[in-house]
């Protein structure tokens, strides 16, 4: 057939249905059953057309699934744009006398075919019968064969329904594994529902494991009652947000969490984000002194997860960006990731970025990222490549804030430069007093020199052996002064 915009939509329509070579669905078959015993004909077919072939999706009393489209009765419904092709012998009709299946198997005689016509006109092929005798339908089977043609078309439309939803929820589950903290949701009774894959390196168990069992079999012991009470606020319609408990890990050991969680009362399913707060808890106990401004800082971090194109623009930005960088999501779309990247480190994170694009996932060392008032903060990425994943098609980049422990790590690089430059500096003072002192040294081995000459060099000695003990004291003082003041800083 020539080539037309509805030939190109039609082949569009059927690989957005991926149903093209598609295993037979006893849904179909039931459909061309119930054609033929409704037409008394021998076959039933669902025929599916595209550039070159005509697939059966269903055949009934036929032991092949596809012809080449040259021999199809079926292309003349969508190529002559009719509502139905009657043929009652096909050996005196000039378009079928000489076909293959006329003369050979499956001999046929009769056809009878109305089109699969999709919702914005497209035909996509069409609802078929056939039989080796000569014969006729009367206008109530043929009403209905359309009517069992447009429930064909219902069927297609629910795939093509099911097709996207499943593509979304496989978008969004591997936006949800991207994430290091775990993301689940729990039913009213505490059970879980879904769990993304972080479970598993912050609890030990996997999705599976933890998916239809009551979430407070987990929860270690002591901290259970304050747990449920919090759990019987958020099904109340209270949000919960920066709540902590206790886990137990699958070998024994206690992980500290925080949580952030609300009802939504339409669904009757909580959301819910925890973050393993383990490590912070354990550096909180070590530095008590400073639990005030540790836990403040620990509290403003989160994770940023992001979806870019190849040219680094954003695609997707996760609610996180306001907190994080005081910028909403909506803002980022559309931008450029380096717009936002220090000039000084676009080389680094390009030839990085570079790099992604060949491999599956890359660590980015830290660079400085701009805030919304245009502030450089510092963030480690770890960036996916999902380029070849038809739900995402895009770099997922998850970054965290580091920018307090690189700047913490510079002034420790920046105190140990200026004390090697302290240490350096007055060494060379000590050098003048000693260099004194050896020529004496030298001068008094002299034994032409008289008692009175020897005794005034001595004196000379002591002198500079006092002076030099005095800059040691002083270079010893200076350094614990500059150390201290630092640390008091």
């Amino acid at each position: 057939m020539k080539s037309s915009i509805g030939d190109i939509r039609r082949l569009a329509i059927l690989d957005t249905l991926e149903i093209m070579d598609s295993s037979p669905e006893k849904i179909y078959n039931d459909i061309t059953a119930l054609a033929a015993s409704m037409c008394n004909s021998q076959i039933s077919l669902i025929t599916l057309l595209d550039d070159k072939r005509q697939l059966f999706k269903s055949h009934h009393n036929l032991d092949f699934h596809q012809t080449p489209l040259e021999v199809s009765f079926c292309k003349y419904l969508i190529k002559e744009d009719i509502d139905q092709l009657i043929v009652e012998d096909a050996k005196e009709d000039e378009r079928f006398s000489d076909n293959p299946f006329v003369l050979n198997y499956p001999h046929i005689s009769f056809y009878a075919g109305v089109p699969l016509i999709w919702s914005n006109g497209t035909r996509l092929g069409s609802l078929c019968v056939m039989d080796k005798q000569p014969k006729k339908l009367s206008g109530q089977q043929i009403k209905g064969l359309k009517t069992l043609a447009q429930q064909v078309i219902h069927l297609l439309e629910l795939r093509k329904t099911k097709k996207e939803v499943e593509k979304k929820n496989e978008e969004l589950e591997k936006i949800m594994n991207s994430s290091l903290d775990i993301i689940c949701t729990i039913d009213r009774n505490g059970t879980f529902l879904s769990v993304n894959s972080a479970c598993k390196k912050i609890w030990g168990y996997s999705p599976n494991e933890l998916i239809g069992r009551n979430y407070i079999d987990f929860v270690y012991k002591e901290d259970r009652q304050k747990t449920k009470k919090s759990s019987e606020a958020t099904f109340s319609g209270k949000e919960t947000l920066n709540f902590e408990n206790r886990y137990l890990h699958k070998d024994g050991s206690l992980v500290s969490l925080m949580w952030s969680a609300n009802w939504n009362n339409q669904d009757g399913i909580m959301y819910c984000v925890a973050r393993d707060i383990t490590d912070r808890k354990k550096i909180e106990h070590q530095l008590e002194h400073s639990e005030r401004r540790f836990k403040s800082l620990i509290q403003e971090g989160s994770d940023l997860i992001a979806i870019l194109d190849e040219q680094a623009n954003y695609k997707y930005v996760s609610p996180t960006s306001t907190k994080i960088l005081q910028i909403k999501p909506e803002e980022f779309i559309g931008t450029n990731a380096f717009d936002y990247i220090h000039p000084d480190d676009q080389a680094s994170v390009y030839n990085s970025f570079k790099e992604i694009l060949e491999k599956s996932q890359i660590n980015i060392e830290p660079f400085r990222f701009k805030n919304k008032n245009e502030e450089w903060r510092w963030v480690e990425t770890i960036a996916t490549n999902q380029m070849n994943e038809p739900s995402l098609k895009g770099i997922v980049a998850n970054s965290r804030d580091v920018t307090e422990r690189i700047l913490y790590l510079k002034a420790i690089e920046e105190q140990n430069v200026k004390l090697k430059q302290i240490a350096w500096t007055q060494s060379h003072v000590v050098r003048a007093p000693v260099a004194r002192l050896m020529g004496l040294i030298e001068l008094i081995k002299d034994n032409e020199l008289s008692f009175e000459e020897k005794d005034e060099i001595l004196n000379f000695i002591i002198k500079s052996a006092h002076e030099i003990d005095s800059i040691i004291k002083e270079i010893v003082e200076n350094s614990f002064y500059n150390i201290e003041l630092k640390n008091s800083k």
